[in-house]
């Protein structure tokens, strides 16, 4: 008769029918250990544990005969040493030798092998069991092969071990856009560790170096369930710019998006030869402005900049009055020094945070950003002012003319006519003065 605590599962006997000690030999009482063998999981019944003997198995039951491969008849009488080997855990017979030496309850796992000599993991539940004079007579172990279980365990470990040491940063963000794990080289990166980022979200790293549109394309092809990959500006623990190549992918499950991974590339070297790149692409090559198709990118985005979060700017086409006569009478050598000099007086003249062109021949283009019509047509008379008093002007006898416009949400196009035209208004009121 047993009865089974479900809260430790550790088995107590209540009387001594299903054993007892007959002229110092234990007997088991095979009408009661039936109820043992139709168990699910395998039961094994030891001598007690001695100190300079191993205990004696004295009964298995089916579960165990087919987990172990060994018949009743080949293991009883023998010690639970014919179950191991090679790979069982040394540190785990010594805690379970411990336990059982102190007739304590023992719970724990390890490597076994089967007859034919295939391992296997056991988890053994093992507790002393006693007379009806409180004397330990024997241990009895409940056990449950885990193989199954431990196997996809040790996979999940090693899937975990290589993503922790790849030198690819690698994240995992739930559903909001939190962190929920990070690996050594994300934290490498990124300059903050795994505590100080689990919970964050990564704006966190945000450097400000992106537009509107570059996150409106991300969270798109996110939100449709498709991966997004681009080159990120992002700022790490210490203040710094780095660049990574990122591949972010959403998780989904049953058609729902479950959370996020990400997967970064170094892209420091790469993204300084970019960098050359683009400033050979969007750098006029003679003035050292941004060029023609700089300035449409930047055109662009502060048009989605004024559409999206209402930022005023305002733009100014210049153009250099007479330079035709440079050219001809000068030579184009000091056609060309005529431009380098006038771009650099643009340059002091103007904000740094404001953007200058050179659009194509000796056309110029400013876009101020936050100013309105009125002072953007102030500003550009106090230019052409201050160039006709300039050491420029009078060393080429040229002169500038400047059409101001701020923008008001009309057509691109509408736009860039209608400044082109306040320039040449103002270049033709010269004529006639």
């Amino acid at each position: 008769f047993i009865y089974i605590l479900k809260k430790d599962y550790k088995i107590k006997f209540i009387n001594g029918y299903l054993m007892k000690i007959v002229n110092g030999i234990i007997e088991l009482n095979s009408y009661e250990l039936t109820i043992f063998d139709n168990s699910y999981n395998s039961i094994l019944i030891t001598t007690p544990y001695l100190d300079k003997d191993h205990p004696k198995i004295l009964y298995v039951n089916n579960a165990f005969t087919r987990m172990s491969g060994y018949k009743a008849e080949e293991i009883i009488n023998k010690t639970p040493r014919i179950l191991q080997g090679e790979k069982t855990d040394r540190e785990v017979l010594k805690r379970l030798k411990e336990c059982l030496s102190q007739e304590e309850y023992f719970e724990g796992k390890a490597i076994n092998y089967t007859k034919e000599g295939n391992e296997y993991w056991v988890e053994w539940n093992i507790s002393p069991v006693y007379d009806e004079n409180k004397k330990l007579i024997a241990f009895i172990s409940m056990q449950k092969d885990i193989s199954i279980s431990q196997k996809l365990l040790n996979q999940i470990k090693l899937f975990q071990t290589a993503i922790d040491q790849n030198d690819d940063s690698i994240a995992l963000f739930s559903p909001k856009g939190d962190y929920i794990y990070v690996n050594r080289a994300y934290s490498q990166r990124t300059g903050y560790s795994e505590s100080e980022l689990i919970g964050k979200n990564p704006r966190i790293l945000k450097s400000c170096q992106h537009n509107e549109k570059f996150y409106k394309n991300l969270w798109e092809k996110l939100l449709n369930k498709k991966p997004f990959n681009g080159v990120f500006f992002n700022k790490n623990a210490q203040g710094e710019i780095y660049y990574e190549k990122q591949t972010i992918t959403p998780i989904v499950q049953e058609d729902e998006i479950i959370g996020f991974v990400v997967i970064g590339k170094d892209y420091d070297k790469d993204e300084q030869q970019k960098k050359q790149l683009q400033e050979d692409v969007f750098l006029d090559t003679l003035t050292k402005l941004f060029n023609k198709k700089a300035f449409e990118e930047k055109f662009y985005n502060a048009v989605e900049n004024y559409n999206k979060n209402s930022i005023s700017f305002s733009m100014m086409f210049i153009d250099i009055d007479n330079f035709k006569q440079v050219n001809d009478t000068m030579g184009h050598d000091k056609g060309d020094e005529a431009l380098r000099e006038v771009a650099n007086f643009l340059k002091d003249k103007f904000r740094k945070n404001d953007d200058i062109f050179r659009f194509g021949g000796d056309e110029f283009i400013v876009l101020l950003y936050n100013i309105e019509n009125k002072d953007a047509i102030e500003i550009s008379n106090k230019i052409e002012d201050l160039f006709i008093n300039s050491n420029i002007a009078n060393n080429y006898n040229i002169g500038i003319s400047i059409g101001a416009k701020q923008y008001l949400g009309e057509k691109m196009e509408d736009f860039f006519k209608e400044t082109d035209k306040q320039m040449y208004l103002k270049k033709r009121f010269k004529k006639k003065i």
